[in-house]
């Protein structure tokens, strides 16, 4: 079997992914992260759930926060941070824990991402929290454009590969699969098919998540890097 095909993400695309096409849908996508904060300032989870739903409601649906990044020039992810901040603020302020539910009745609700958004207990910051979470949420959304990509295309070793040595050992902390594994998984004759298609998906992946950064910031190449380095600080402990 030759070396599977190159999954390089085709350079005419735009910079950016499909950014949420609605408020309800950008609820969906956002709600481990809200979650997150909220949980990790101290409050229980069910109550956590209940301000989650409350600001969704009330701010992220309620005001459209999605449109209001063009008109701030700026990072999604800090008008999303200074939002929840300040609606705790609020709520706090008025000692009211009710549940908030979208106009239609509908009340989004995550419990997969609720059970691992807060994470490890000894970042007691809740801006930490919403960091990780955010990087989290990326992470996931990158692999899946990946994935989506590869079997579009009949990549599939090309994500085997990638999925088995690189990214379960990354997200899960999964135990990576040998060289000698997935030679023989793929009918591969030698090492250096395996190392060329990780070289290949590594830089897929990157193109896949800078342009989901791509989505959260003004419309310029050079605010997605800014904002992708600040992640990459983030994610290694060090201020963005």
């Amino acid at each position: 079997m030759t070396t599977p095909s190159d999954p390089s993400p085709d350079p005419a695309r735009d910079l950016r992914e499909r950014p949420p096409a609605s408020a309800a849908e950008a609820a969906t996508r956002y709600w481990g992260v809200i979650y997150a904060y909220i949980r990790q300032a101290g409050r229980r989870d069910e109550e956590a759930r209940d301000l989650t739903q409350g600001f969704i409601a009330d701010v992220l649906l309620g005001r459209d926060l999605t449109s209001k990044l063009d008109e701030r020039r700026g990072q999604f992810r800090t008008l999303l941070l200074s939002a929840v901040r300040n609606y705790l603020a609020d709520r706090y302020r008025h000692d009211h824990a009710a549940r908030r539910q979208p106009a239609d009745g509908r009340v989004v609700r995550n419990d997969d991402l609720a059970a691992d958004a807060v994470g490890d207990p000894r970042h007691a910051a809740p801006e930490a929290a919403f960091h990780r979470a955010w990087i989290s949420m990326l992470i996931r959304d990158a692999s899946d454009a990946l994935r989506n990509d590869c079997m579009a295309n009949g990549r599939g070793a090309a994500w085997d590969i990638f999925e088995s040595r690189i990214l379960r050992p990354m997200l899960e902390g999964a135990e990576p699969a040998s060289y000698e594994l997935l030679m023989r998984r793929w009918g591969l004759d030698v090492p250096s098919k395996v190392s060329n298609t990780i070289v290949s998906m590594r830089r897929a992946f990157a193109g896949h998540l800078l342009r989901l950064v791509g989505t959260t910031v003004d419309r310029s190449d050079a605010a997605a890097r800014d904002e992708l380095r600040a992640l990459l600080a983030l994610m290694e402990g060090r201020s963005a």
